[in-house]
């Protein structure tokens, strides 16, 4: 009867598994890849194969080229932004955190919410939720500045179908290579 036993947990088994691979097959794929965005200033996960877009902002008369690489998973948008700083902002401290605060309220107004009295601090995740697109739409993000860069991680989905826990994924992984930069060889002249 030992046998028997062992056949009905092993059958039990095999039906759990096959129940795990059913449903699997009923929730999106989650392709995680790593992208270096920035010219190597920047690191994210992205949840599938992305694709990159560009768009001419003017800020206090500069003109801003915002570099958006994004990856769509089930109508679920993960996007990293990444503007280089004009050279005129690199010195000026107010001006890159104007910009940053200039960003963060445009993800309200685009979607019809008045932007809160405190904005986020740089780096600061936060969320939102508000319509556009003719529906409730969600956006869960985290900006901040550097000297050389403006720089966020957004996500935006229908309101009530965000995915938490790849949210959490790709936060967690997004971060500003700050790393001082290491020569490869030795200056010329050093013995």
């Amino acid at each position: 009867m030992k046998g028997v036993g062992g056949l009905r947990r092993f059958a039990s088994l095999l039906m759990v598994g096959l129940a795990v691979v059913a449903l699997a097959g009923c929730y999106p794929q989650y392709d995680w890849r790593q992208v270096v965005v920035g010219n190597g200033q920047v690191r994210a996960m992205l949840p599938a194969k992305p694709h990159t877009n560009e768009r001419e902002l003017s800020f206090e008369g500069h003109a801003v080229t915002f570099v958006l690489t994004s990856a769509s998973v089930d109508g679920v948008l993960f996007t990293v932004g990444y503007a280089a700083m004009p050279s005129a902002l690199q010195g000026d401290d107010a001006a890159r955190l104007r910009l940053l605060q200039q960003t963060q309220r445009s993800l309200y107004q685009n979607l019809g919410v008045a932007p809160p009295a405190r904005l986020p601090v740089a780096g600061e995740r936060f969320g939102l939720s508000g319509q556009g697109q003719g529906r409730t739409l969600r956006i869960e993000g985290m900006a901040w500045i550097t000297r050389d860069a403006l720089i966020e991680g957004l996500v935006v989905g229908p309101a009530d179908g965000m995915p938490q826990d790849e949210i959490n994924e790709f936060f967690r992984e997004l971060a500003p290579d700050l790393r001082p930069l290491i020569p490869t060889a030795a200056p010329e002249g050093a013995s």
